[in-house]
């Protein structure tokens, strides 16, 4: 077994150069984000085990120490050394804190209120720092990748029936806002595929697999649990796609244009993160959440700014605020998250046993 720092300079040398590649000791050969198509090619850097020819995400690979036996136990990597790489609990706390910030304001209209912290009441009538239904679904698919390595629909259904009926991955146990799709879909097993089942349900919890090897298909996969519109489906594209990019270090502009797919549905986002703020649309509907969220980022410049502006947008505020809040945590980081709001917001322990391995790539 090697030690993290020297699994840690090898793993680097994996990212400056396209399709260069560098061995350690005759048994990997690591691959960039430019992988070849006879290994699955893709957006996120893998190595390939010469022994075997089986690949593995180059993080997996880091905290296994490129080894077949030990691996690197929790608590070894630094905090030192995690503050250097973009990793999975940016954008799950940004999520969750965004969640937690919205709860209390959901259904309001726009300009009847101001949001300019944690609070608790409202609608639900939550204490303050709670997370609704959008952090519990995306831990609910953390877990699920966490258990099961990948993309397993069956498993995201019957962890989501969990969470639904038994209180699962809920704080307290609580499950205070379940929708419409969601439960039809649970309830059905199977997800809802007609034009007007294109609620925000799946892309509030799909940022988690920004930081795996999910193919689009996977993605498609993974929305279809509930919501199986190709609209809904292709807006959880689109988000993963960017939120890799943003990962990858691509400038926000150029990332949002390279992802915007080719149907007159997504011509919108060409231009909605320019639009005055009366015409951001921020209901449930999939398509307004995405631009939203969008806006929201393109027009702020941090994630305190961008998860308020998502909120103080009204109607679907705490969605709005959890997808917003995951691309503002990728971006920005944990530690850009004002420290009262992280000590205030509940359910960290479900957080914490709920992630996988999150460490994806250097910043800066």
């Amino acid at each position: 077994m090697i030690t993290f720092e020297t699994a840690l300079e090898y793993a680097l040398i994996a990212y400056p150069s396209i399709n260069v590649y560098t061995e350690y000791e005759n048994a990997w050969v690591f691959a960039d984000s430019t992988a070849p198509p006879s290994i699955g090619g893709g957006d996120m850097p893998v190595v390939i085990e010469k022994e075997t020819g089986n690949w593995t995400f180059l993080t997996a690979a880091i905290q296994a120490g490129f080894d077949f036996g030990d691996e690197i136990g929790e608590g070894e990597i630094t905090r030192e050394e995690q503050e250097r790489f973009y990793m999975l609990h940016d954008a799950v706390y940004g999520a969750a804190v965004g969640d937690a910030l919205g709860v209390p304001w959901e259904f309001m209209n726009r300009d009847t209120f101001e949001c300019t912290g944690m609070a608790s009441g409202g609608a639900h009538n939550q204490p303050t720092g709670t997370f609704s239904d959008d952090t519990s679904m995306m831990l609910v698919t953390c877990d699920s990748i966490r258990e099961l390595g990948g993309i397993r629909p069956k498993d995201l259904l019957a962890k989501f029936r969990k969470w639904t009926y038994e209180g699962e991955y809920a704080i307290d146990g609580n499950v205070f806002d379940v929708g419409n799709t969601v439960s039809r879909a649970l309830s059905e097993g199977k997800g809802c595929d007609g034009e007007y089942s294109n609620g925000n349900g799946s892309l509030m919890r799909i940022a988690p697999l920004a930081y795996i090897w999910a193919t689009d298909d996977e993605i498609r996969a993974a929305s279809s649990v509930t919501h199986a519109h190709w609209i809904s489906t292709e807006s959880c594209v689109v988000f993963v796609h960017l939120l890799r990019k943003i990962i990858h270090g691509v400038p926000f502009e150029d990332a949002l244009e390279s992802v915007i797919p080719d149907e007159e549905e997504f011509a919108f986002l060409h231009d909605v993160t320019s639009w005055p703020r009366e015409e951001v649309r921020s209901g449930g509907y999939v398509l307004d959440t995405l631009g939203a969220a969008l806006w929201c980022f393109a027009n702020t410049d941090s994630y305190e700014d961008c998860v308020l502006a998502a909120v103080n947008l009204g109607s679907d505020s705490d969605t709005t605020a959890c997808v917003a809040g995951a691309l503002a945590g990728a971006y920005y980081g944990y530690d850009a998250i004002p420290p009262e709001w992280l000590e205030e917001l509940r359910g960290k322990d479900i957080i914490e046993r709920s992630l996988f391995a999150g460490i994806e790539n250097k910043r800066g």
